[in-house]
C-alpha cells in the first residue's frame, strides 16, 4: 500500500493496512480515521499532527516511534504496546486503552484523563504536564517516572509505589494517595501541602 517513505497531507481514512510491519516511515498531517492498523508492528516511524479517530489500533506494537500532536479520539488501542515512543501532545480522549503497555518514553502533555492503569509497571515514562484527571493508577509501580505539573484532579494512586517519581508542581490534595509508598522528600512535600511543618 505504501510506495513512499514520506507522506504529507494524505487521507488514508477507512484504509486496511495490510503490511505486517512499517519501518522508518514519516506521516505529516495525514488522516487515518477509521483505518485498520490491527496487529501491525511499527518501528522507527514518525507521525506528526495525524488523526486516528475511530481507528482500529488494537494489538499494535510500536517501538521507537513518534506520535507528535496526534489525535486518537475514540480509537481502539486495546492490547497495544508503546516502547521508547515519543507521544508529546497527543490526545487519547475516548480511546480504548485496556491492556495497553507503556514501557519508557515521552508522554508529556498527553490527554489521558479517565483511564485505568491499575497494577501496571511504568518505567522511565514522563507524564509531565499531561491531563491525568480522573485516571486510576492504583497499585502501580512507578520507576523513574515524571509527573511534574500533571493534572491529577480526581486521580487515584492507592497503594501505588511512587518512591522514584518526580512529583513537582502537583496539587497533591486533589488526588487519592491512600496507602501509597513515598520517600522522605516526597513525604515532606505532602506534609507541606496540608499545612504541616516538618522539622528534620
Amino acid at each position: 500500500m505504501f510506495e513512499e517513505t514520506v507522506y504529507t497531507g494524505v487521507d488514508f481514512s477507512d484504509a486496511e493496512i495490510l503490511e505486517e510491519e512499517l519501518s522508518g516511515m514519516q506521516f505529516i498531517r495525514c488522516t487515518f480515521n477509521g483505518a485498520d492498523f490491527s496487529q501491525i508492528r511499527l518501528s522507527g516511524c514518525r507521525f506528526e499532527q495525524c488523526r486516528f479517530s475511530g481507528t482500529a489500533f488494537n494489538g499494535v506494537e510500536a517501538v521507537r516511534c513518534a506520535f507528535i500532536g496526534c489525535s486518537f479520539s475514540y480509537a481502539n488501542c486495546f492490547a497495544s504496546s508503546f516502547r521508547d515512543c515519543k507521544m508529546t501532545g497527543t490526545d487519547f480522549s475516548g480511546c480504548v486503552m485496556d491492556a495497553v503497555t507503556i514501557d519508557r518514553g515521552d508522554w508529556r502533555m498527553t490527554a489521558l484523563s479517565g483511564y485505568d492503569f491499575s497494577g501496571e509497571k511504568l518505567s522511565d515514562v514522563s507524564f509531565a504536564e499531561s491531563d491525568l484527571h480522573g485516571s486510576r493508577f492504583d497499585r502501580c509501580v512507578f520507576s523513574r517516572c515524571d509527573l511534574t505539573g500533571a493534572d491529577i484532579h480526581g486521580a487515584s494512586f492507592r497503594k501505588a509505589d511512587l518512591r522514584s517519581c518526580k512529583l513537582d508542581q502537583l496539587h497533591l490534595d486533589s488526588a487519592d494517595f491512600k496507602d501509597a509508598k513515598i520517600d522522605l522528600t516526597q513525604a515532606v512535600a505532602f506534609a507541606e501541602t496540608f499545612g504541616v511543618k516538618v522539622i528534620l
